[in-house]
């Protein structure tokens, strides 16, 4: 398990991942900014989508960490 975990191609599948979430994140606070504007109403959906965002620079900083290992 330790090997698969460690293989290039679950960092790349993680990578796929944390793209999808970037991409999320963003629709997310895109379309509730749309929808109702600069509110204290919004900030739930803006965190999580910032969370979100978060999560796939992270999971994209882990791929780049498993490129450099080989």
């Amino acid at each position: 398990m330790k090997r698969f975990v460690r293989s290039e191609g679950y960092a790349r599948a993680r990578l796929v991942s944390g793209a999808l979430f970037v991409l999320l994140g963003a629709i997310v606070i895109v379309r509730t900014l749309a929808v109702t504007g600069p509110s204290f109403g919004a900030l739930p959906a803006c965190v999580l989508g910032a969370a979100m965002i978060a999560l796939g620079s992270l999971r994209y900083r882990d791929y780049l960490a498993a490129r450099a290992r080989r």
